[in-house]
């Protein structure tokens, strides 16, 4: 069995520009844990040493549930290596990839624990500068952990290419960073702007052919709306990754937490109508009495579960999430759900509905261009799931050419 320092080297993870990452065995405590191992290329030059150690300082001072536990890192054998906790799941790029029917509420909830992570992390001085969906990974509980803290500082600190290598990926960096500006925290909030738009639109924000033209676009051109991509968004949700993506720094949310404020109350509204609606509304504190009824449902909700009555613990699990949004024991139940089926729209309410009959008329073709343009806004706000919307908005587009 291959051996690096006091590491039983497993089996083969994944590899990439920066290097391989291993399933080993810790020989002195009998910890399974993922090691990546930085290429030979990079680690064999004694200033990336240098810098890796101040960066060790400080990726040690980060301790959260969102936030990949890093157990030891340094060199060994002449060669860089990070030892950190062994997840069980996906990346957002394989997600993104594979095109999974993942609620909104879901996704939502995501690029708010991903918000919490980098929040965290900014508060302790740390900037990520490689956010992308290959360093997010939803663990099979659903639940974020962020990846490569310290690395991506290693490389940022360099060009932003190195003997024909890409230090960082051009797709996700922010203005001032392809510029090869010194970066803070607001270029993290671009970035994970650009993964935002990208899970939500299942397309990316800058789609050059060339490294050079996705540079340009970065700089230079504003991203296609998010709800031309996809019309069944809320228009608020929108609005919040298109302020995470502004040219310039100062325009930006003023911090991942801000970002998450924001994601939290569009949650909660989708949660209180079952995923129809994102008004945002303020919840009030939850009291015991509501708690208890909380637990009631999640403990129905996982019978139904355990038993395969999905559509029975699905209707428990979103009665414990309306009554109380922050409930992850429902939240990691339904992602366990939305994991094995597709998402399905939930019954119509006769209010709603009635709405969104007499909108469609409204934005019907021959109806009044602004009239048409305010009933689309308001459809995509109370009724993102319904396939009528979808359709009047992709007939509006066709006309609009």
């Amino acid at each position: 069995m291959t051996t690096f320092g006091r590491y039983e080297i497993l089996d083969k993870l994944g590899e990439g520009a920066m290097g391989v990452v291993y399933r080993a065995q810790d020989a002195a405590l009998g910890r399974v844990v993922a090691l990546k191992m930085l290429s030979a290329e990079l680690g064999g030059e004694e200033e990336l040493h240098q810098r890796f150690q101040r960066e060790a300082e400080a990726i040690g001072r980060l301790s959260h549930p969102h936030i990949v536990t890093v157990y030891d890192m340094g060199d060994a054998e002449g060669q860089l290596y990070m030892a950190m906790e062994l997840l069980e799941g996906q990346d957002m790029r394989k997600l993104v990839e594979r095109g999974r029917a993942i609620p909104l509420a879901d996704r939502v909830r995501i690029l708010a624990q991903i918000c919490d992570g980098m929040a965290y992390a900014h508060s302790r001085g740390v900037v990520h500068r490689d956010i992308k969906p290959a360093n997010i990974l939803v663990t099979t509980k659903g639940q974020v952990k962020l990846l490569d803290f310290g690395l991506a500082r290693v490389a940022a600190r360099s060009t932003i290419t190195r003997r024909g290598v890409i230090l960082g990926t051009p797709d996700y960096m922010s203005p001032e960073q392809a510029m090869g500006r010194n970066v803070d925290h607001r270029s993290d909030i671009f970035s994970a702007g650009a993964v935002f738009y990208e899970f939500l639109g299942m397309a990316k924000p800058f789609r050059g052919k060339t490294l050079h033209s996705v540079l340009y676009q970065i700089l230079s051109e504003a991203p296609e709306p998010l709800l031309t991509l996809n019309p069944r968004l809320p228009a608020r949700l929108a609005a919040v990754v298109h302020g995470m993506l502004c040219k310039e720094p100062e325009k930006r949310y003023e911090s991942m937490d801000a970002v998450r404020r924001a994601l939290l109350d569009i949650h909660a509204g989708l949660r209180r109508s079952h995923s129809r609606a994102a008004t945002g509304t303020s919840g009030a504190s939850v009291t015991e009495e509501v708690r208890a009824r909380v637990r009631e449902y999640v403990s129905s909700g996982r019978a139904h579960l355990e038993a395969g009555r999905l559509d029975l613990a699905m209707g428990d699990l979103n009665q414990a999430m309306a009554l109380d949004p922050a409930c992850e024991e429902a939240a990691e139940s339904l992602w366990r759900i939305a994991r094995g089926r597709p998402c399905e729209p939930p019954p119509a309410d006769a209010a709603i509905e009635a709405r969104v009959t007499a909108l469609l008329a409204e934005a019907a073709p021959g109806a009044d261009e602004a009239s048409s343009r305010r009933a689309l806004a308001e459809l995509a706000l109370i009724a993102p799931d319904d396939s009528r919307v979808v359709e009047a908005a992709r007939e509006r587009a066709i006309r609009a050419r």
